[in-house]
């Protein structure tokens, strides 16, 4: 009787093989840790950086040998020191905070006015992202011409390690996850099943929980929906910050009126736009207003009208009757 196939667990590879077929060419995996930083993601063994999530699960390994069956041991979790009960001998007194008074309301200027775009500065930590960002596009070993797949091209859906062998390819079944990956006060899932671990290991090879076909065609762009988006104000100017990472500085727009503040962002590389239109609560002063384009996010000061706090950052919605 045949023995049943075996999960590799090397970085990089996840693949299953058969006892009797392994030997010192049989895996290409990395031996090196994956590396976070900036947007980018890789591999310390070797160079190759990517920003897309996908196409770092992707990376091919650097490193020929053996596979390897023995599933690593995931690191204890720390254990939280006991919460004290006791009652603190002395409470500091609290002083009320008094907040400047707000003005009375003047007439709002008109949300049709025109739109003027906000002038824009290029951040060092995103011009060196698209750097390597063209860099690793011009040496994509995947990349397709006119259409036509390459053989080794890796498969775009999120957690398939599968790659094109031939028309073959197309018949299997692909078993990926179609949610995100979430990294959170070191915990690592992905948002379809919520399997969590600490290891990353075991996140790079938690099987996907849907199935479907192979998608060997580089991701187009798609409109993303659950960028994270904060905001802080001083007396004079009232600062957006939007979490889309490396934005391409001439397909990024954003143009604001007095009360009016449009954002069109493609981000990603390129393979993500952001849209939205902001009613402001109070009224800005648009020529005097800067948009930072960043590494990790896009900062947009706009200069206040007059120099008092909002208790929003958008006018509320009137209900409807």
């Amino acid at each position: 009787m045949a023995c049943e196939p075996l999960l590799c667990y090397n970085k990089g590879c996840g693949q299953k093989f058969k006892l009797e077929e392994n030997s010192e060419t049989a895996c290409t995996y990395h031996p090196g840790g994956p590396i976070f930083h900036d947007a980018l993601k890789g591999w310390s063994c070797c160079k190759k950086r990517v920003s897309d999530f996908t196409e770092f699960l992707n990376i091919k390994g650097c490193i020929v040998g053996h596979h390897n069956n023995v599933k690593p041991v995931e690191p204890e979790k720390p254990e939280k020191p006991p919460v004290s009960t006791k009652e603190p001998m002395y409470q500091l007194e609290v002083k009320p905070q008094h907040k400047p008074p707000i003005p009375a309301a003047k007439e709002r200027p008109s949300a049709e006015e025109p739109m003027v775009e906000i002038k824009k500065t290029v951040g060092p930590s995103l011009k060196t992202q698209l750097d390597k960002l063209s860099l690793n596009d011009s040496n994509d070993d995947s990349a397709q011409d006119d259409g036509v797949i390459k053989l080794g091209t890796a498969c775009n859906n999120k957690g398939c390690k599968a790659r094109f062998e031939g028309e073959s390819s197309n018949e299997e079944t692909c078993i990926f996850h179609p949610g995100n990956p979430i990294f959170h006060e070191g915990m690592k899932y992905w948002t379809c099943c919520q399997r969590k671990t600490s290891d990353f290991e075991a996140f790079l090879n938690q099987e996907g929980c849907e199935t479907g076909s192979h998608n060997w065609h580089k991701p187009k762009v798609t409109e993303e929906k659950q960028v994270r988006v904060d905001w802080h104000q001083t007396s004079s100017v009232v600062c957006i910050s939007i979490f889309a990472k490396v934005a391409i500085p001439d397909k990024t727009v954003i143009k604001a009126n007095r009360v009016k503040c449009q954002v069109s962002a493609l981000y990603e590389g390129g393979t993500k736009l952001y849209q939205k239109t902001f009613t402001l609560r109070e009224a800005i002063d648009p020529s005097c207003s800067i948009v930072k384009l960043l590494g990790t996010k896009l900062e947009i000061e706009l200069k206040k009208a007059e120099a008092f706090s909002w208790p929003t950052l958008e006018l509320p919605e009137k209900p409807t009757s």
